[in-house]
């Protein structure tokens, strides 16, 4: 049964529809048209810079063509299309155009670097604002309708590890799925499949937040209902014999905290960033996984029971934790006073808080939280200012190292560390996304917008995301991971193309409806 076009957005009302479960409805949106062309584009630039690249690449193509170049190539000088979170003009960009094809630019790009022009081949309609296909993919949640559940499920089921999530959905038998929030990719992050900001699984908190981040919350007790919280934090500590200990991170290696944001010290979110910290502890539970590879690198630890008593020994250090247990890891300074304090005839008590703009959040069963970012919607409005704070700001850094995915087609090796080309290049252009939007009413609206193909769909910037969510009448809303991670699964199967070349990208978690309740 389809709905009326009386109680649908304007946007919906051209889309194709169908009904999965009562309550959940997908939606299939092919928008725009295939616009634009090839080009080469520079990093951003200070204007004056600008100017003087373009005089230079106005000469070597003067060179070009006098050595019978076939092509007729134009060298422009753009504005970037939106200001800084602050409100500030972010510079220039140089662009060489038009190419016939991606082939044609790339060529001319490997030439000019020779010539040590930095510049990269990409399509005009990346650049948000204008022309270009998208293929969006919608789903609309009524949770008082829906008789199934929405959880949130990690892949192979722990911390470690990464799966596709259309297997995440097929093992939990999903008839809908997205993929979740952000996470480590490579070692240099800390383990492959590490949650990178608050995670919740069914009430248990298996990842810290990255302070000052948005969270995706779902509850499916008493009744179904999602929310988007702000400014999420988590406060962990331990106490030993009446000593409180600061914890800083739940289920990582320590040392490694991608995307930062913590209070000790006090250290802001960067994203794509591994900062590093040498005094640390580290709790894990039974949502980790096998334990080898942190107790092989651990200075000091020690296990605690679920009635907070401590011992030394695992029987089985390559299976996860029993239930209820925790490991708790200390390295540098924490680890020389545990050392001090820790006895099989003490107690090791582990407490935990969770607080966001909206007060203290108490865990239960049935509870899930997602992370993400940046906030797209406060109250209908884009919280823009708020980028900064989040982890996307246009500051230099000088305090961590660059962990960007060479698969995402984010930033050029060499200005990694340039936080406005990095804005430029995530914010600003237009990529592969995945969000969640909740209306006044509490309807849920989750969307994937496919990119980084101008012939089927390019994309959309974070602006647009925004943009689109309140086309849809959404007052809250947040993007999770996006670029080769974007993808949604229905009834089985993926709704659009991923931007992969391999195809679907292998996640930490995935978001799945299903039609059993229980949870």
């Amino acid at each position: 049964m389809s709905n009326t076009k009386t109680d649908l957005p304007t946007l919906l009302e051209q889309a194709t529809q169908n009904q999965i479960a009562p309550g959940l409805r997908y939606f299939k949106l092919d928008r725009g048209e295939m616009s634009g062309y090839f080009q080469l584009t520079s990093p951003v630039l200070s204007a004056s810079d600008a100017e003087v690249l373009v005089d230079r690449l106005n000469k070597q193509l003067l060179v070009n063509n006098a050595n019978n170049s076939s092509q007729s190539l134009e060298v422009k000088m753009l504005d970037l299309i939106e200001k800084s979170p602050e409100g500030t003009d972010l510079g220039k960009l140089v662009t060489i155009s038009q190419f016939h094809s991606v082939t044609q630019a790339q060529d001319m790009q490997q030439d000019l670097a020779e010539k040590g022009f930095q510049l990269r081949a990409s399509h005009s309609s990346q650049r948000s604002g204008g022309m270009g296909k998208q293929a969006i993919s919608i789903l609309k949640l009524v949770p008082s309708q829906y008789t199934g559940a929405l959880r949130s499920f990690l892949a192979e089921q722990h911390i470690s590890g990464v799966e596709k999530t259309s297997v995440i959905a097929k093992r939990n038998q999903g008839i809908a799925a997205v993929n979740g929030g952000f996470f480590a990719f490579n070692p240099s992050q800390g383990v492959i499949g590490d949650v990178a900001g608050i995670g919740v699984i069914n009430g248990t908190l298996v990842s810290e937040a990255v302070a000052g981040r948005p969270a995706l919350l779902i509850k499916n007790k008493p009744s179904l209902s999602v929310d988007i919280l702000t400014n999420v934090q988590s406060h962990i500590s331990l106490t030993v014999e009446e000593e409180v200990f600061h914890v800083d991170g739940i289920n990582r290696l320590a040392g490694k905290i991608f995307n930062c944001g913590f209070d000790h010290p006090k250290v802001v979110a960067i994203h794509d960033y591994v900062c590093h910290k040498a005094d640390e502890i580290i709790v894990y539970n039974h949502f980790f996984g096998g334990l080898n590879e942190v107790l092989n690198n651990s200075e000091f630890y020690f296990f605690v029971d679920e009635n907070d008593a401590v011992y030394f020994n695992l029987a089985n250090t390559s299976e996860a934790l029993p239930k209820g247990h925790r490991l708790v890891v200390a390295s540098g300074d924490p680890a020389s006073k545990l050392t001090k304090h820790i006895s099989p005839a003490v107690k090791a008590a582990i407490t935990q808080r969770i607080t966001s703009d909206s007060g203290e959040l108490r865990l239960s069963k049935g509870m899930y939280l997602v992370n993400g970012g940046p906030t797209l919607l406060i109250d209908g409005k884009q919280p823009i200012s708020q980028r900064s704070k989040q982890g996307w700001g246009v500051s230099n850094v000088d305090n961590a190292t660059a962990a960007i995915d060479a698969r995402d087609e984010i930033s050029p090796a060499s200005s990694t560390n340039n936080r406005v080309n990095f804005y430029q290049n995530w914010v600003l252009q237009r990529h592969p996304r995945t969000a969640v939007g909740v209306t006044e009413t509490g309807d849920v609206y989750v969307v994937v917008v496919y990119g980084r193909d101008p012939f089927k769909s390019i994309g959309a910037s974070i602006t647009e995301m925004s943009e689109l969510m309140l086309e849809l009448g959404v007052q809250k809303a947040i993007n999770l991971d996006g670029g080769g991670s974007s993808v949604m699964v229905v009834n089985g199967q993926i709704t659009g193309k991923p931007s992969d070349k391999d195809g679907e990208r292998a996640v930490a978690e995935a978001l799945i409806f299903t039609a059993n309740k229980k949870v």
